[in-house]
C-alpha cells in the first residue's frame, strides 16, 4: 500500500510540474528593426539553453514561446548579438545594433593611438588570431602575406633563423631595406628573441605621412609592437604549452651507390674524349676509382682514417674484398668496358648528417590582472628547438612585466621589464647551405666504418661525415637582451597631459669557439687547437617628453595636438680575440693559446657611439568625423654625419568620410573614406658611426709594420630621403566586407651607396650619395565577414600588393644612362649592342640575363646546320664540326657534338658569346599578398593561411652545381637520368661530363635551361582548434581550456625548382650549391587559463 501511495505522490508531482510549466511558458512576439527603424529579415532569435528558435518574417516581426524570465538571443550578420531578458509583457520591440568594423578598431601609431576611422595614413594592422597558433623563434614569419605590400623572404629553416621583410620594394637598388621595429614605443634592433606570446598587437606604418613621426630612420617603413598589458577586472593565470615535431623537406633526390657509380665513371669515359688524361681517374683512389685497396702490399687492413686508399669501397672484385660481400657490400658490371665486376658500398650521409625529426617546445606562463587603481602582465616563457643537422639549436628563454598604477588622480606610472636570454649553435661549416649540400651530396661509395668499427672521416672534414667530428667542435654563442622603460603620466586637465618615458636596452653577446684536435682527412690531424672569442655590448638609451592636448569645439571641431622631443644615445664595445696551439683539448680559454716570438694572439676592440636628437609633432583635426587632417613633422640631428646633420621630415594627410554626409545614402556602401597623404622620411643606416670621418688601417710590407689611409673621409654627405604622396580608400560594403586600397609613389634621392673607385687611387670605394631611385604600387585588403550566427562564424581574408622601381637619376659620368657597371648583349628589337645590367637610369635594377638553350643537339643534321659555328663559352672555345675539322691546332678547341646545348645565336653571327644573352626576368616579385579562411562552428575552430609571390625568376645554381658535376667529386641528382646518350637522344638534359666547367660549359653556363619563374603558392598554415564547453570548464574550476593541431610550412605550388622558391637566385659554386629548407612541423597545443 506504502509503494502504490508513493507512485501515486510522484505522479501527482510529475504533473503538476508539467502543468505548472506549461502555465509558465507562453508566447512572446515582437519586431527587430535596424538602428534606422527598418525591419530586418531572417534574424535568428533563439531561447538561451534550449533548442527553441525561430527566425524575424519580411516585416521583422516574430513569435515565440518562452516563459517570463528567459533570456533571447538575437543574431544577424552584420550586427551585433543581442541578448534580451523576457519581461511579463508578451510584445516588445529590439534595436539590432551594426557590428564594429575594422574602421573602428583603435590602431597604436606613432606615440599613440588613433581609430582607424580617422587614420588617413597608410597603417596595417597583423590579425592578433595569427599570434595564437603555431611556434615561432620570432614573430618575423607570422606576418607572411598578412600586410599587403609587406614581404616576408623564408629562406632558412635554421632554428632562430629572422626571415627577411622588405616593405613595398625596399629603398636600396638592390630591392633590399629593413622596417623600423619599434617595441612599446622604442627602437629595438630587429625581431630577435621576441616572444610572440607576449605580443598584443602588430601594426605596419608604410606611408610616409604615417612614418614621418619616426623621421631619420623610418624610410623603410616601421613595425610597432605591442606587449600585453594588465586589464581591470578578474585576476587570472594562463598556461600555453606546444610541442612540435618537425621533418626537413629535402629538394633534391640524391643517387644511391650503384647509380652514382654508372653515371660518374661514365661521365669520366666521356670526359676523356676531349682529355685522354682524365681517363686516370677511373683507376685513381677515389669514390668511383678502382684504385682503392682493402689490404696494403704487408696483406694487413688499411684503416680509412689513417689512408685515403681506406676511404673508399669502389674496387674491382676479387680475393681480398670478396667477403665484404656478406657485410651488406654491392657488385656490379663497370659501365666502361661492360667486363670487370665492381663491388661497392652504399653509404646513407643523412642517416649520421641530420636527425630524422626535431622537436620543438614552447611553454608559457602568464599572469594578469587589476582594478581602479593598477594592472599587470607578467610572463615567463622558455622555447627550445632543435634543427634538423646534428647538434644544432637554438634555446631562448623570456621574461616579461609590465605593469601600471594610478599613484594619483593626476599621476600614472606605467613600468616595464623584458629580459630574453637565447642560445644556440649552427652546423660546423662556414655556410648552412655548404653542410647540407657538401653533406648529403658527399659520394655515397664511403666505407663509411673502418675494422675497429669506428665512423670513418670521408674525404675530408668538411666534405665527409659531419658525425666524426662534431664533438670536437666545441661552439658557445649566447645573447642576454635586457629592457627596463618607465613612464609617468602627468593629468594637467581633463583633455590635457604630459607623458615623460625613458627607456634602456642592453644587448650582450658572448660567442667563444674552439677546435679539438680533429681528423681533418685521413691521416691528417689538425692539432692547431684553434679558440677565439668575442664579446658585444650595446646600451641604448631612449627619453622622451610628449604633451598632448585634445579639444571638441562647437562639438564639430575635434583638435588633437601632440609634441614632444626625444634622446636617443646608443654606445657599442667589443672585444674579439683568437689564438691557437693549446697545451692539450683541455685548455680551452685563449689564456692557454701559445704565445712566443713567432706565434702570438690576436687581440681587438672596438668602441663606437651614436647620438639623435629629435624633435616632433603632429596635429590631428577633424570636421564633425567627416573632414580629417593630420600634420606630422620631425627634425633629426644625427652624430653620424657631419655637415649636414640637421634633417627636417614633414607629412600631410587627409580624409574625408563621404558616408556621413547627409547625401549619402546607400543600402550597399555603408562607409567610405577617401584619403591622400605626402611625407618624407630620411635614412643613414648605410654608413658607420664614423664612416664618414675617414680611417686608416694597418698593414704590414717587407717586413715592416704601418698604417695605411683606408677610406676617405666625406663630410659633405647629404641625407637619404624618400618622399612619398599616396591616394586610398576605405570602405565597408553590405555590413560584411571591408575594402582597403591604395596607390602609393615614392622617390627616394641622394641614395647612400658605394661608389667603386679606380685602383690606382688606392682605395676600392667611397661612400657617397649616389643618384635616387623610385618605386611606385598599388595594395589592396579585402576582408569578408561571410557568416554570423549562434554557431557558426566564416571570415576571409585576401591582400594583394604590386610594386615596380626605377632608377630615375645617377652621378654624371659621361656613360649613356649614366651607368654604373652592366655588360653588353644584343637587342634584337633595335638590330644593336647595348648595355644592360648594373645600375642605370630609367631601368630596374634588378634583372637577369641569361644565354638561351634552344634544344640539345640530337641528329647530326642540327650538328651540320651549325658546322661554322664558334661557342666563346667553354673551358676552351668550342667549334662546329666544319670549323673544328678544318682547325690547324685541335688542342686549344673542342668540338661541338650529339648531347650539347644548342645555344641561340641572337645576332645570327654564327658565335655564340656573352651578347647572346637574353632578358630572363626581375630577381624580385611583381606581386605579394595572401589569403586566410577562418571558420568556426560551436567550439571547434579551423585557420588556413597562405600567402604567395608571382611575377620573378630565380636560377637553380644548385641544380646546376649537381648535373654540372662540379668540382668532379660529388653526388649528383637523378634527374642525370634524363640526360643525353646515344640510347636517350630526346633527354631534357645535355650529356653528363666529369667536371662540366672544364669542358664544354653545357650545364654550369647560367641558361634558360635553369632559370626558372619563381612563382609560388605556399600553403603556410593549418590549424585546427577545440575549446572545451564553459560547464565543462568550469567543472574543473578552469576558466577556459583549448586544444589545437597545427602543420606549418605545409607547401609550395610552383614551377620553381629550387629549394625554396622564396630564395633569390643562388650562383653556381661550392659554397652557393644550396640551402636549408623550412622544415614542415606538426604542432600539438593546449591552453589552460584559470
Amino acid at each position: 500500500m506504502q509503494f502504490y501511495f508513493k507512485r501515486l505522490f510522484f505522479g501527482v508531482v510529475l504533473l503538476l510540474g508539467v502543468v505548472l510549466a506549461h502555465a509558465q511558458t507562453r508566447q512572446v512576439s515582437g519586431k527587430v528593426s535596424d538602428e534606422n527603424g527598418q525591419p530586418l529579415l531572417g534574424v535568428s532569435i533563439v531561447v538561451k539553453g534550449q533548442t527553441t528558435a525561430t527566425m524575424s518574417k519580411n516585416d521583422g516581426t516574430f513569435s515565440i514561446n518562452a516563459a517570463t524570465g528567459d533570456v533571447l538571443i538575437f543574431t544577424y550578420s552584420g550586427y551585433k548579438t543581442n541578448e534580451v531578458k523576457v519581461s511579463e509583457s508578451s510584445t516588445f520591440n529590439v534595436n539590432m545594433e551594426i557590428e564594429t568594423t575594422s574602421l573602428d578598431d583603435v590602431v597604436v601609431i606613432g606615440y599613440g593611438t588613433q581609430k582607424k576611422s580617422k587614420i588617413t595614413g597608410s597603417v596595417s594592422k597583423l590579425d592578433p588570431k595569427v599570434l595564437e597558433t603555431g611556434v615561432r623563434a620570432n614573430p618575423a614569419s607570422a606576418l607572411a602575406g598578412t600586410i599587403p605590400g609587406l614581404r616576408v623572404q623564408q629562406t632558412s629553416g635554421r632554428p632562430g633563423a629572422v626571415p627577411n621583410i622588405v616593405l613595398r620594394g625596399g629603398t636600396n637598388y638592390n630591392g633590399s631595406g629593413s622596417p623600423l621595429v619599434i617595441v612599446d614605443g622604442f627602437i629595438r634592433a630587429g625581431f630577435s628573441e621576441i616572444n610572440q606570446d607576449d605580443i598584443e598587437s602588430i601594426e605596419v606604418l608604410k606611408d610616409a605621412s604615417a612614418t614621418a613621426i619616426y623621421g631619420a630612420r623610418a624610410n623603410n617603413g616601421v613595425v610597432l609592437i605591442t606587449t600585453k598589458k594588465g586589464k581591470t577586472g578578474q585576476s587570472n593565470i594562463t598556461l600555453n604549452a606546444k610541442v612540435g615535431v618537425s621533418k626537413l623537406n629535402l629538394p633534391y633526390d640524391y643517387l644511391n651507390a650503384k647509380d652514382y657509380l654508372y653515371w660518374s665513371r661514365l661521365a669520366v669515359k666521356t670526359s676523356g674524349i676531349y682529355d685522354a688524361s682524365r681517363l686516370t681517374q677511373l683507376t685513381n683512389a677515389g669514390p668511383f676509382g678502382t684504385g682503392n685497396r682493402y689490404l696494403d702490399a704487408s696483406g694487413n687492413v688499411i684503416d680509412g682514417n689513417v689512408s685515403s686508399l681506406g676511404v673508399w669501397s669502389t674496387m674491382k672484385l676479387d680475393n681480398t674484398n670478396r667477403h665484404k660481400l656478406s657485410n651488406g657490400w654491392q657488385t656490379m658490371i663497370d659501365p666502361v668496358n661492360g667486363v670487370d665486376t665492381l663491388i661497392f658500398y652504399d653509404f646513407d650521409y643523412k642517416s649520421f648528417a641530420l636527425r630524422p625529426r626535431g622537436i620543438t617546445q614552447d611553454y608559457n606562463v602568464s599572469m594578469t590582472g587589476g582594478n581602479d587603481k593598477g594592472k599587470y602582465f607578467a610572463s615567463i616563457g622558455s622555447y627550445d628547438e632543435q634543427g634538423l643537422p646534428i647538434n644544432t639549436y637554438y634555446k631562448r628563454f623570456t621574461f616579461l612585466i609590465n605593469s601600471e598604477y594610478k599613484i594619483k588622480p593626476w599621476l600614472t606610472s606605467t613600468s616595464g621589464l623584458n629580459f630574453a636570454d637565447a642560445k644556440w649553435r649552427d652546423p660546423v661549416t662556414n655556410t648552412e647551405g655548404n653542410y647540407l649540400s657538401r653533406s648529403l651530396g658527399a659520394p655515397p661509395t664511403m666505407r663509411g666504418w673502418n675494422e675497429k668499427g669506428e665512423l670513418l672521416v670521408g674525404r675530408d672534414r668538411g666534405d665527409g661525415n659531419p658525425l666524426v667530428n662534431d664533438d670536437k667542435f666545441i661552439r658557445r654563442n649566447n645573447t642576454d637582451k635586457f629592457t627596463l622603460s618607465q613612464a609617468f603620466k602627468i593629468d594637467f586637465l581633463r583633455n590635457l597631459y604630459v607623458r615623460l618615458a625613458g627607456n634602456v636596452f642592453y644587448n650582450e653577446g658572448f660567442y667563444e669557439s674552439f677546435d679539438k684536435d680533429f681528423l681533418q682527412s685521413p691521416g691528417n690531424y689538425n692539432r692547431n687547437r684553434s679558440s677565439s672569442a668575442s664579446f658585444g655590448r650595446t646600451l641604448n638609451q631612449t627619453y622622451n617628453a610628449v604633451l598632448n592636448y585634445n579639444t571638441l569645439i562647437a562639438n564639430k571641431h575635434n583638435v588633437d595636438v601632440m609634441i614632444g622631443s626625444e634622446y636617443f644615445d646608443s654606445y657599442a664595445t667589443g672585444l674579439a680575440a683568437s689564438g691557437s696551439q693549446a697545451a692539450s683539448d683541455d685548455f680551452m680559454a685563449l689564456q692557454y693559446v701559445k704565445r712566443d716570438k713567432d706565434v702570438q694572439p690576436s687581440v681587438s676592440s672596438s668602441h663606437s657611439r651614436e647620438r639623435i636628437l629629435s624633435f616632433f609633432g603632429r596635429v590631428n583635426y577633424d570636421y564633425d568625423n567627416k573632414y580629417l587632417l593630420t600634420l606630422t613633422a620631425r627634425r633629426d640631428g644625427y652624430s653620424k654625419l657631419i655637415n649636414n646633420r640637421w634633417g627636417t621630415f614633414p607629412g600631410i594627410s587627409a580624409g574625408w568620410n563621404i558616408h556621413k554626409e547627409n547625401f549619402f545614402h546607400s543600402d550597399i556602401i555603408n562607409s567610405l573614406k577617401l584619403k591622400a597623404s605626402w611625407g618624407q622620411n630620411g635614412n643613414v643606416s648605410g654608413i658607420s658611426a664614423y664612416g664618414l670621418q675617414g680611417g686608416y688601417g694597418t698593414t704590414r710590407y717587407n717586413s715592416s709594420a704601418g698604417y695605411l689611409f683606408s677610406s676617405p673621409p666625406f663630410p659633405d654627405l647629404l641625407w637619404e630621403r624618400s618622399s612619398t604622396y599616396e591616394i586610398g580608400f576605405d570602405a565597408t560594403i553590405i555590413r560584411k566586407i571591408d575594402v582597403s586600397a591604395s596607390y602609393y609613389n615614392r622617390k627616394t634621392s641622394d641614395k647612400i651607396s658605394s661608389f667603386t673607385l679606380p685602383a690606382t687611387s688606392g682605395i676600392t670605394s667611397l661612400t657617397t650619395n649616389n643618384g635616387s631611385m623610385q618605386n611606385q604600387g598599388f595594395e589592396m585588403a579585402i576582408n569578408y565577414r561571410a557568416l554570423r550566427s549562434t554557431d557558426w562564424q566564416v571570415d576571409v581574408a585576401f591582400n594583394a600588393a604590386y610594386n615596380a622601381n626605377k632608377i630615375l637619376s645617377l652621378p654624371n659620368n659621361g656613360i649613356e644612362n649614366n651607368r654604373q657597371g652592366g655588360f653588353q648583349v644584343y637587342d634584337q628589337k633595335t638590330g644593336k649592342v647595348i648595355y644592360v645590367g648594373g645600375l642605370q637610369e630609367g631601368q630596374d635594377p634588378n634583372v637577369a640575363y641569361a644565354y638561351v638553350a634552344e634544344d640539345l643537339y640530337r641528329t647530326q643534321a642540327q650538328l651540320d646546320a651549325d658546322g661554322n659555328r664558334l661557342d666563346l663559352g667553354g673551358a676552351k672555345p668550342l667549334l662546329g664540326p666544319s670549323r673544328y675539322n678544318a682547325a690547324p691546332n685541335k688542342n686549344s678547341y673542342y668540338p661541338i657534338a650529339l648531347g650539347d646545348v644548342r645555344w641561340k645565336d641572337l645576332d645570327n653571327n654564327d658565335t655564340i658569346d656573352f651578347r647572346d644573352r637574353v632578358y630572363m626576368g626581375r630577381t624580385v616579385p611583381r606581386w605579394t599578398g595572401g589569403f586566410s579562411t577562418a571558420v568556426r562552428w560551436k567550439n571547434l575552430s579551423l585557420n588556413a593561411r597562405f600567402d604567395y609571390a608571382l611575377g620573378y625568376v630565380n636560377y637553380d645554381g644548385p641544380r646546376t652545381w649537381f648535373m654540372g658535376n662540379a668540382q668532379g667529386t660529388f653526388n649528383t641528382i637523378t634527374d642525370v637520368f634524363d640526360t643525353w646518350t646515344p640510347d636517350n637522344v630526346n633527354a631534357k638534359y645535355p650529356t653528363y661530363y666529369w667536371a662540366d666547367q672544364l669542358y664544354k660549359n653545357n650545364v654550369i653556363r647560367e641558361s634558360s635551361m635553369f632559370y626558372h619563374k619563381a612563382d609560388y603558392l605556399a600553403f603556410r598554415e593549418l590549424n585546427i582548434a577545440y575549446s572545451l564547453p564553459e560547464n565543462w570548464a568550469k567543472a574543473i574550476k578552469s576558466q577556459g581550456l583549448n586544444f589545437s593541431f597545427t602543420i606549418q610550412n605545409i607547401g609550395y605550388l610552383s614551377k620553381s625548382t629550387m629549394y625554396s622558391p622564396e630564395s633569390s637566385s643562388i650562383g653556381n659554386s661550392a659554397a652557393g650549391s644550396g640551402g636549408y629548407p623550412l622544415p614542415r612541423t606538426f604542432i600539438f597545443g593546449a591552453q589552460l587559463t584559470f
